[in-house]
């Protein structure tokens, strides 16, 4: 009996240093415009936030009287089909700054457990974009993207093979 009990009560040995994981945020936000294709307002606990989506570039719209890159409007309505009005899962990548120069959040975001830059690349509505350093679903982002080129969905097809 007293084994028994000894053993029941027996130390874990502590993780291999290997096999710790960091604890990930995630938060739900909801969706309240879309800027361009890379570039959100969301409504978080905090109020109103401009969220810039980790890994993915599309092309940008004119401002001030600048004519828009080819496929911008194609890209804007890809992502605010996809999400305006709905909620949203957004995280951060602990490789990339918290905000980017121009104070938007930098964050991942899924809906419906589909990752949203994955998805635009996918679309041909954008390209795999790194900004410092290597992040998470990278991988995935490049494969995306030599799917989309290959196929010549979107911008590679409509843009003269822009990337």
């Amino acid at each position: 009996m007293i084994t028994a009990v000894a053993a029941a009560t027996a130390c874990t040995p502590p993780p291999d240093p290997d096999e710790t994981r960091s604890v990930v945020m995630v938060s739900s936000a909801a969706v309240t415009s879309v800027i361009d294709g890379d570039t959100l307002v969301v409504r978080t606990v905090d109020g109103p936030e401009r969220l810039r989506i980790i890994g993915v570039d599309t092309p940008e719209i004119g401002r001030d009287g600048a004519a828009d890159e080819c496929y911008a409007q194609e890209a804007r309505a890809f992502v605010d089909e996809a999400l305006s009005g709905r909620i949203v899962q957004i995280y951060p990548d602990s490789t990339q700054d918290d905000v980017d120069r121009c104070g938007r959040l930098l964050r991942h975001v899924q809906i419906d457990g589909n990752q949203v830059a994955e998805m635009v690349i996918a679309a041909g509505a954008g390209v795999e974009y790194t900004y410092d350093a290597a992040y998470a679903g990278q991988e995935a982002h490049l494969a995306a993207q030599d799917d989309a080129r290959e196929h010549r969905r979107g911008l590679w097809g409509a843009c003269g093979g822009r990337g």
